[in-house]
Order: C-alpha cells, then structure tokens, then sequence
C-alpha cells in the first residue's frame, strides 16, 4: 500500500507505468484486482490516503512529475 498525505487542492496522479505495454486493455490491467483507495486519517488541514493497485501503474503526487 501506498501512503500519500493531500492538503485542501493537491492532487494524485494514477498512470500506467514505464514499460508498460501501450496496447494493454483494461481488462488485463486489472486482472489481479482493483485499485482500492483507503482513508486513513484526516486532520483540519491534512488527509492521509492509502492506495492498493496493480503493479502496472503508477501512482504519485501531481507535484512530482
């Protein structure tokens, strides 16, 4: 599980992977499961989120590109 932290307007970016095949369906990208997204705490200003998903994606925050 991936562990991200987002303030109030900060985003999370879900993509396919480098090196994955460009011609890969739906279908095969999520065989082994679906992307499950988890609340795992919340302050005034802060939300802490717990990502599961297949290994053929990447997920990162929007500021790190």
């Amino acid at each position: 599980m991936l562990v991200l932290s987002r303030r109030a307007d900060e985003s999370i970016v879900i993509q396919p992977a480098e090196g994955t095949d460009g011609a890969i369906t739906l279908a095969q990208l999520f065989a082994n499961g679906p992307i499950q997204i988890t609340l795992l705490g919340c302050s005034a200003r802060r939300a802490k989120v717990g990502i599961e998903a297949p290994e053929q994606l990447s997920i990162r925050r929007k500021d790190v590109e």
